[in-house]
């Protein structure tokens, strides 16, 4: 059975959901439809990713009711200026036709790097993006304003600009793994709950565009809890992520992984686990 996290608003949203992430086109139609029979009912994408046409046909054709399904969008970090970000928002509305989305986030901070050298032009005072997004929340084209990759001082800064609450920072959170330098620590993450912020882990298996690449998955300690609870090794990285209280949001193509990755809420790890987990 599927559990719900809060979010500041009241509104309860899944703990678990599907990332899309270099999902296209058909296998991005097609990971949606088995996910969606399976019973994820939160689906992460962004404008950046170039498969929201792929998302809302799938949507459209699964039969399941649009208020339902939790979907989260992103503005992209080069269109945070006020016209290109409401802009951008229509875009995604159109190419996943729906009238509104469920959460939509800031990708990344204005002058991030995101792996590159140089700094962005034009970069975008804090200000000015989220008084964009709250005039897109005012006319009801999404439900929850969020943020990507805030660290604290950052995500105070937009608390206190906001209108709207900031409901979610999502960020790149998973067991410590030394191959991976952009995991974010478990200080920000009690920084967020303290701060009534919910968090939204993507790359919560160490892979994909992490730069660890999944070799997490190999750690011996992984294999023998797993072992112990008849679960596989990313099972039990999934659930130790979303035991600190966090949405996961897992990517996956593969019918058999979707369903081992929603199939995390019928063991506990007990404290002796956790504390070898925390060690890793």
């Amino acid at each position: 059975m599927m559990k719900y996290i809060r979010l500041v608003t009241g509104e309860l949203i899944p703990a678990v959901g599907l990332g899309t992430a270099g999902l296209f086109e058909d296998k991005c139609e097609q990971a949606l439809q088995w996910a969606l029979e399976m019973g994820y009912r939160l689906i992460d994408t962004a404008w950046a990713y170039r498969n929201q046409e792929a998302i809302g046909k799938a949507i459209r054709k699964s039969g399941v009711s649009r208020s339902e399904i939790f979907i989260t969008s992103k503005i992209w970090r080069d269109y945070l200026n006020y016209e290109a970000a409401l802009e951008q928002c229509d875009q995604i509305l159109d190419q996943l036709q729906v009238d509104y989305v469920d959460l939509l986030l800031t990708h990344w901070p204005s002058d991030a790097l995101v792996r590159m050298r140089d700094h962005p032009p034009n970069i975008v005072s804090l200000e000015e993006t989220l008084a964009a997004f709250n005039e897109i929340h005012r006319r009801g084209k999404i439900r929850h304003i969020g943020v990507s990759n805030y660290d604290a001082d950052l995500l105070r800064q937009a608390q206190q600009i906001s209108t709207a609450p900031i409901s979610v920072n999502q960020v790149h959170f998973h067991l410590n793994d030394p191959n991976c330098d952009e995991n974010v620590s478990l200080s920000l993450v009690d920084f967020c709950h303290q701060s009534e912020v919910s968090v939204m882990a993507y790359c919560p298996l160490a892979s994909g565009w992490c730069p660890a690449k999944g070799r997490l998955l190999q750690h011996p300690t992984l294999a023998e809890i797993a072992n112990q609870h008849g679960k596989t090794p990313a099972q039990v990285a999934l659930k130790w992520v979303m035991d600190r209280g966090t949405i996961i949001i897992p990517k996956s193509g593969s019918e058999v992984r979707l369903g081992q990755n929603i199939e995390i809420f019928d063991f506990e790890l007990s404290r002796d686990q956790v504390a070898q987990l925390n060690a890793i």
